[in-house]
């Protein structure tokens, strides 16, 4: 699941936001995971995605993006969380995945710490271009640099909406996929600089 860094290419969505829509926190817990050891729904632990500390970590050389699926569990509507934290002032990209169809398809909020940004990001298999910008990386002022960054996820049939550190960031319509599908870890380094991104706390509600 290396792969190179992500060649994304805009959709065009420059104004992507309405005002987002809240949805309460749904009531009941189906996924709670403290990251704390190794998750076996991750399968096995590699030299780039790793317990260690009380922590999921994916430790990169530079020039490199890797992964991890929760499988197990699928969801369609649904409320879906994870801390990041950054193991070094180095480093590019954490990222909760959501609405994975398969190892290398599916949907991911980032956030560069480094640079206060956050994208929308899909991945797909197949075609030239794996990694398309739903969302454009921009500007956020909830996000926190070199610090923890509460990345949640919000959806209720087609419609998504985001939250970075509990503030709204938006929302948008997206094709869910039929029969839902499984939430996820990943993150990214520059094409100078090695990464190394703390995962805790992964949650999904219903």
């Amino acid at each position: 699941m290396i792969a190179f860094r992500k060649i994304v290419r805009s959709l065009g969505f420059s104004a992507f936001f309405a005002l987002a829509v809240h949805y309460a926190q749904a009531a009941q817990p189906i996924l709670s995971d403290p990251l704390t050891s190794w998750p076996l729904n991750f399968g096995v632990q590699t030299a780039q995605i790793f317990a260690k500390n009380n922590a999921v970590h994916i430790a990169l050389p530079a020039n490199a993006a890797n992964w991890a699926i929760y499988n197990g569990f699928n969801f369609t509507d649904m409320d879906a969380s994870v801390t990041i934290t950054p193991s070094n002032n180095l480093g590019s990209v954490g990222g909760l995945i959501f609405w994975s169809t398969g190892p290398n398809d599916f949907f991911e909020l980032d956030v560069s710490d480094t640079n206060g940004t956050f994208a929308l990001e899909h991945r797909i298999s197949t075609g030239s271009v794996n990694w398309q910008a739903v969302v454009p990386f921009n500007k956020n002022a909830a996000i926190k640099s070199g610090a923890a960054n509460v990345l949640r996820v919000v959806t209720k049939g087609n419609s998504v909406t985001l939250y970075i550190n509990g503030q709204s960031i938006g929302s948008l319509n997206l094709m869910a996929p039929a029969g839902g599908g499984a939430v996820g870890i990943e993150a990214e380094s520059t094409a100078k600089d090695p990464c190394d991104y703390a995962f805790t706390n992964l949650t999904v509600s219903q």
